[in-house]
């Protein structure tokens, strides 16, 4: 393993080549499901080879989650004086990632694996909810967050009912009118200017 990190790290990569392989990757989900999916496969169809694969990823779950659960991107956590708008993205983004076959086969795959294949998953997922949380710890700082709001309950809002209706079979529930729905909730429970129910400040 240690001859395949040096060469991940050694060889520039070729972009088109790596878009071409997530491309690979995503299709087969689709079609085979985790447990039937290989690299072999997914070089096939990439026209690509195994050994090109292991350059950039060192194992098929990691190669998954870079497929399917990115953590890269502007949209992932957005950044504007808007906070409404900024949560309308990372809300999108978590139906993007968590509403495709390919993303359900990918969490179901990821699940049965070894446990420190599971950790190590769990690790690089948790990167995008730390970006989330600065986020919202940036924005208590500039006061549109009340500073009793739990930051790392506000992150789960963001993406767990979109996982949870996404697991129960109704991500067909999930359109514009529902993602505003479930901002409009977030914010009322967080917005520092929010008011009581009987009608006071907080």
């Amino acid at each position: 393993m240690g001859e395949i990190h040096a060469a991940r790290a050694g060889r520039p990569r070729d972009p088109r080549l790596d878009q071409a392989i997530v491309d690979a990757t995503v299709a087969l989900l689709d079609e085979r499901g985790y447990a039937e999916l290989t690299l072999t496969a997914v070089a096939e169809r990439a026209g690509t080879t195994t050994p090109a694969i292991y350059r950039r990823w060192a194992s098929k779950g990691e190669l998954v989650q870079h497929a399917v659960f990115r953590t890269s991107g502007d949209d992932v956590v957005a950044d504007t004086d808007d906070l409404g708008a900024d949560l309308t993205t990372m809300v999108r983004w978590s139906v993007e990632k968590l509403c495709s076959p390919a993303a359900l086969a990918a969490i179901a795959g990821i699940l049965g694996e070894a446990h420190h294949e599971r950790v190590a998953r769990a690790d690089e997922a948790m990167l995008a909810n730390a970006r989330v949380a600065e986020r919202i710890d940036r924005a208590k700082a500039a006061g549109q967050v009340r500073a009793d709001v739990d930051t790392s309950v506000l992150v789960a809002l963001i993406a767990g009912p979109v996982l949870q209706l996404t697991l129960a079979g109704e991500a067909d529930r999930i359109d514009d009118a529902w993602i505003r729905g479930l901002v409009s909730v977030v914010l009322d429970g967080c917005h520092a200017n929010r008011t009581s129910p009987g009608g006071t400040p907080r």
